[in-house]
C-alpha cells in the first residue's frame, strides 16, 4: 500500500498535541510520593526514614528560586536521586510551577 504525501501529511497532523504533553502530577505520585507523600508534606514511609523534605511547608517552598528546585528535581539531593534521565529541564520547571507548588495550603474561598 502506497500513501499519497496529502493522507501522509494527515496521517501525522492527526496525532493530538495532548499526547506529547507528560501528566506531571502521575510523574509525581509515582516517583516522588513515596518520600515526599502524595500531599507533599514528606511523611511518607521512606521520607521519614531518608528526611524527605515537606514539600507543602508554603513559606519554605516560597522562599525557593524556582531555578534551585528544577536543578535539584534534575540532579538530585542528598538521598534524593535525580531524574535528568527521566525529565526534560522543561517539563522539571512545569513539575516545579505546576506540582509543587500546588501543594501548598489552601485558602478557603
Amino acid at each position: 500500500m502506497v500513501l499519497r504525501p496529502a493522507a501522509l501529511l494527515l496521517a501525522i497532523l492527526w496525532v493530538p498535541a495532548s499526547a506529547e504533553v507528560r501528566d506531571l502530577k502521575a510523574f509525581y505520585l509515582e516517583r516522588c510520593a513515596a518520600c515526599h507523600g502524595p500531599d507533599g508534606s514528606g511523611r511518607a514511609a521512606n521520607g521519614t526514614r531518608l528526611g524527605g523534605r515537606n514539600l507543602a511547608d508554603a513559606r519554605r517552598l516560597a522562599r525557593q528560586e524556582e531555578a534551585d528546585l528544577v536543578a535539584t528535581v534534575l540532579g538530585g539531593r542528598g538521598a534524593m536521586p535525580g531524574f535528568r534521565r527521566n525529565l526534560s529541564e522543561a517539563e522539571a520547571r512545569r513539575l516545579v510551577t505546576d506540582v509543587l507548588r500546588s501543594l501548598g495550603p489552601r485558602k478557603k474561598p
